[in-house]
């Protein structure tokens, strides 16, 4: 093989190791991209399919490979295929293109399932923020997730329907190039949120699928979706145009859905390895919100499996965005800036207690018992930041890292009680917020030796929050918190197929700006069992994991961790109480295993299994929500001749929840099949195949819903009925 072909195949960036020995017994080397090291990291698990017949091109790889083998006796080149992300954790992963076209989905949330030991659950409806948990936590709507869209922070700050919220609604699942999935918090560049992980979405259109396309499915929920991409093939990857519109009468009562979404990101101006990207995007959806069910009622035959007790409550939702990523790229050296500024709208009209909160508050005497436990939400906020990344080569075996941001988001928000009919009769919350987070992290990578890749960092994070309470007659309340949060992580290379980790790191999870409004110390004359407030915190969670990959072959890619993560006092604002609730401290203690097979390069199958215990280690009870064991299954077919599949299975163990009650154990299967012939494709989806009747999520709270019966505030099973078997078929043309 020539020196310029050799040049070629290095400069491949994507996540294949290609370890380099140089000599007999020189050693090894692996890493980032630089110019003293001959390591890049390559997609070749995931071959992507050439434009005319959607198939990789593993015959010319080979070559190539065998090749450089030849070039010289000095030289010999070992391709070891692993799904480990950057390769500084066992557990760390991106996920391809590939995999995320073939995958059962009908949202960009639906993608993030096939994230090992994550449960995603949909509580709502399509339109709302699904609840997440992974690794012992129960991140809500992400208070312990953070989310990132083509470096975009995602989880909004203090949003009124909870902390850290997360809306993935906007991105449209065909312009998701890759998933970045970093387990626990040991790398630099997590910031806020990242107390159980990061996801990072990252947006473009592979080379072997640019063109235009023009998409249409229909399904048997009386769903109607179209979808158009135009991503020009004299452009990179990174340009497009796309926009979506779909409406739904979902598989229940009071689930039918609509929404619009568009994306656009284009390359403006690139000379010398300087760049200038934009991106934008708008959307908007409503919905209707069918609520939870109570157990008891289902299996007495008071409701069906997929009723609701409300059929006119729902929501909209909205956002504008714009980011633009402008850096360099050169040899020794690397500088990436985003600025990126948001408008978000969010209403949601709930009620899941029924009217058993009016009836405990005035009696049965009192007309306002009438009045019952429904809500509304509304929220517009602005969001925009600042994110800096920067890398500087001091030596060939140094590199000095820097992580920087401002994220500033003002929030007007409000909370109205209304009557059954819709009536307002009191307001609970309304108040502006503004909040402020500046960070900083400096950071090093050390080629210690050879075979051993070290990285450490540390991150100083500071939160402000102005809150302004119009309830209080407009008084104005601040605070400031401000944390340190560590980061290492090593990696050692022993031979060409063992990898070992080791890291650590501190993640963070700001307060909200509600809970500066509340008193710290109770007041004089204030009975302690009456004192609403409390001290807001920086929750601080300290995560460790070891773990190892192996490569046996080149086909297969086996990796297992053991990780643990330690909160001292987590602490959280409970927004039904108006309590700042010190938790106390917990332990979260795991293993996590997971096996990739290619035996060929239009063949693709994972098994993964994340097992772990989670407690509060005073009281020894566990953290409710979070299933102890989940394991899954992904498969992705594309075959040379047209044929594509892809599967996705899980199953979920018993899992504790509140009061002591625990919640049954499940398991969900997923297929797709499709077909490409040149320019038209065909798809058939079938979600839930073996017709399952599983409870998607499951909680234990008290309700009171049959006012024929006296109200009762022990806690019972309430759950939110999962998919039925639904069929869902597409048709595309590319041209």
């Amino acid at each position: 093989m020539k020196r310029a072909k050799l040049g070629r195949a290095v400069a491949a960036h994507r996540w294949l190791w290609t370890i380099a020995v140089v000599g007999a017994s020189t050693g090894l080397a692996a890493g980032h991209a630089r110019a003293a090291e001959p390591v890049q990291v390559t997609d070749r698990s995931e071959p992507e399919p050439s434009e005319g017949e959607g198939e990789g091109e593993p015959e010319a790889e080979a070559e190539s490979e065998s090749e450089a083998e030849s070039e010289s006796d000095q030289t010999r080149v070992v391709t070891v295929e692993t799904v480990s992300g950057d390769g500084l954790t066992a557990t760390s992963q991106r996920i391809g293109a590939t995999t995320l076209r073939l995958t059962p989905k009908r949202s960009a949330e639906d993608l993030l399932r096939l994230v090992p030991g994550m449960l995603v659950v949909q509580h709502g409806n399509q339109g709302k923020g699904h609840q997440y948990y992974i690794r012992g936590f129960d991140a809500v709507h992400g208070s312990d997730v953070e989310v990132l869209v083509d470096d975009v922070p995602i989880n909004e700050r203090s949003n009124v329907h909870a902390h850290g919220y997360l809306d993935l609604s906007f991105v449209i699942p065909e312009v998701v190039q890759s998933l970045e999935v970093k387990k626990g918090s040991v790398r630099l560049e997590q910031g806020a949120f990242a107390t159980a992980g990061s996801v990072e979405y990252s947006l473009g259109v592979p080379s072997a699928y640019r063109g235009t396309t023009v998409g249409y499915e229909f399904g048997s929920t009386g769903r109607h979706r179209a979808v158009v991409v135009h991503a020009p093939r004299d452009r990179g990857e990174e340009t497009f145009v796309a926009a979506t519109a779909f409406t739904d009468h979902g598989y229940g009562e009071n689930r039918e859905a609509q929404g619009m979404s568009a994306l656009a990101k284009a390359r403006l101006w690139k000379h010398r390895g300087a760049y200038l990207d934009a991106l934008g995007g708008l959307y908007a959806a409503r919905f209707g919100l069918p609520g939870t069910l109570r157990l008891d009622d289902y299996n007495t035959g008071r409701v069906g499996f997929y009723d609701a007790y409300l059929q006119d409550t729902g929501g909209e939702s909205a956002r504008a965005l714009v980011a633009v990523h402008t850096g360099y790229q050169r040899e020794r050296s690397s500088l990436a800036i985003t600025a990126h500024a948001q408008a978000r709208r969010l209403s949601l009209d709930e009620n899941f207690t029924g009217w058993l909160g009016t009836e405990s508050e005035f009696g049965d005497l009192d007309p306002r018992a009438d009045y019952g436990d429904r809500h509304e939400q509304h929220e517009e906020a602005g969001i925009g930041g600042v994110r800096v990344h920067g890398r500087w080569q001091l030596h060939p075996a140094v590199t000095l890292r820097l992580e920087g941001h401002w994220t500033g988001t003002v929030v007007d928000q409000q909370v109205d009680q209304i009557t059954t009919e819709g009536a307002r009769w009191d307001v609970s919350r309304d108040q502006l917020a503004e909040q402020h987070e500046l960070g900083i992290g400096p950071g090093l990578q050390w080629r210690a030796l050879p075979w051993l890749r070290l990285e450490a960092g540390a991150r100083v994070e500071a939160v402000h929050a102005r809150v302004r309470d119009r309830r209080q007659g407009g008084q104005v309340f601040t605070g400031t918190q401000v944390a340190a949060v560590p980061r290492f992580a090593a990696q050692a290379l022993l031979g060409p197929r063992w990898q070992l980790f080791a890291a650590y790191g501190r993640g963070f999870r700001p307060p909200e700006a509600r809970a500066f409004t509340l008193p710290e110390q109770v007041p004089e004359n204030v009975d302690l069992d009456e004192f609403a407030g409390g001290q807001p915190r920086m929750t601080l969670a300290d995560n460790a994991e070891l773990g190892a990959r192996w490569q046996p072959a080149g086909f297969i890619d086996v990796g297992a961790a053991v990780f643990g993560t330690w909160i001292s006092n987590e602490s959280v604002f409970d927004h039904v109480s108006g309590f700042n609730i010190e938790l106390g401290p917990t332990q979260r203690l795991g293993v996590e295993a997971d096996v990739q097979l290619r035996p060929t390069p239009w063949l693709g199958l994972g098994v993964s299994a994340v097992g772990n215990h989670a407690r509060f280690t005073q009281t020894g009870a566990p953290v409710p929500g979070a299933p102890p064991f989940l394991a899954q299954v992904q498969g992705t077919l594309m075959h040379p001749r047209g044929f594509r599949a892809g599967l996705r299975s899980f199953v979920m163990g018993r899992r504790p929840l509140s009061y002591g009650a625990t919640a049954g154990a499940l398991a969900v299967v997923d297929a797709s099949v499709g077909y490409q012939w040149r320019w038209l494709g065909v798809d058939l989806t079938v979600d839930n195949v073996l017709g399952t009747k599983w409870r998607d999520g499951e909680y234990h709270f008290a309700s009171y819903w049959d006012r024929s019966e006296p109200a009762s505030r022990l806690p019972t099973i309430h759950y939110v009925a999962g998919p039925p078997r639904m069929v869902r078929v597409a048709g595309s043309l590319r041209f």
